[in-house]
């Protein structure tokens, strides 16, 4: 987990919580699990989500990598 920081998008615009509007935020990176990987055991393989947690109100926000 990095330090709580304001997000710039990759348009340029700032990221904002649609909840309360706060602009700082942790970043985690958290596995997508799907049924068909996770029956076969292959978890690990799964594609990562950028989430993104509002400090303010610790709304998350994911974006597919």
């Amino acid at each position: 987990m990095d330090e709580p920081t304001a997000v710039t998008l990759p348009s340029g615009h700032q990221l904002t919580c649609d909840t309360c509007d706060g602009a700082v935020f942790e970043q985690h990176h958290w596995k997508l699990q799907t049924t068909g990987m996770t029956f076969m055991n292959l978890d690990w393989a799964n594609r990562d989500a950028a989430c993104f947690v509002c400090v303010a109100c610790r709304r998350i926000h994911w974006f597919h990598l």
